[in-house]
């Protein structure tokens, strides 16, 4: 479909959910039962990405243009990843009507730098565009593998679930695009003004734990490490992600 694929359900607070590079709603499937019960969860495809895959992901600044209009008043945003960019961006430009961000092994700068040593070293990223090019679905696959590198998971239900998203690929086109944001992109002099929760996994092998010292030296306050998690928390750790977003919501949110 050449338009934003969005899925809502659920009753209570508006809380709007945006993935990761090269993946798509379906990530949040180990979560998703849990989370309509407790709110009114929209969940997003990305341009060029799962059931939006026909819309082309352009830039930043027209990725936030194009989730504009989906957001409901007073929303709160999951931003996971590449995701959590998006998500900055968005509050930055909706400040009344973006209510919170919950921002899931994510950063305002994806790139390690000497003054920022909190990032992915830039031959990473480099890596990955240039394995694109030559092996789409392999470098989409290991870059899924590595969000579960050193954490414990049952490797029955991660495949599961790489199936499942990977059965709707992202476009080529769409994966550039976004390694382009993760490359670029640079919200520390954006800071967020509404109630923010970062939550980081000390197993992350893409966001280092030791961000939470970045994070706090650009005065955020409500900052938590997830011992045993990695990259994608939700999927191996939901009961602890769900009970931490939950008492953030009600403490910070209402």
């Amino acid at each position: 479909m050449s338009q934003i694929f969005t899925l809502t359900e659920g009753q209570g607070r508006p809380l709007v959910v945006l993935h990761g590079w090269g993946m798509n709603h379906h990530a949040w499937q180990p979560i998703r039962t849990a989370l309509t019960q407790r709110y009114q969860v929209t969940w997003v495809d990305l341009p060029g990405h799962g059931l939006s895959v026909e819309m082309p992901m352009q830039s930043l600044e027209q990725v936030v243009e194009d989730l504009k209009p989906l957001l409901p008043n007073d929303a709160l945003i999951i931003g996971w990843s590449l995701g959590g960019i998006i998500a900055q961006a968005l509050a930055h430009d909706l400040p009344k009507q973006v209510r919170g961000l919950l921002l899931v092994t994510s950063t305002p700068c994806f790139v390690a730098s000497p003054m920022w040593p909190y990032g992915l070293a830039e031959s990473v990223l480099t890596g990955f565009a240039e394995n694109l090019q030559s092996d789409y679905a392999g470098t989409v696959k290991r870059f899924f593998a590595l969000q579960f590198m050193g954490v414990r998971n049952d490797p029955q239900v991660v495949n599961q679930l790489r199936d499942q998203i990977l059965s709707l690929l992202a476009s080529p086109d769409a994966l550039q695009v976004g390694l382009e944001i993760l490359h670029t992109a640079d919200r520390r002099a954006f800071p967020i003004k509404q109630p923010s929760l970062w939550l980081l996994g000390r197993l992350d092998k893409l966001i280092p734990a030791s961000l939470a010292q970045g994070l706090s030296a650009l005065g955020y306050q409500h900052i938590h490490v997830m011992q045993k998690a990695a990259h994608m928390p939700f999927v191996t750790h939901p009961d602890e992600f769900l009970a931490l977003i939950d008492q953030f919501i009600m403490n910070h949110c209402s």
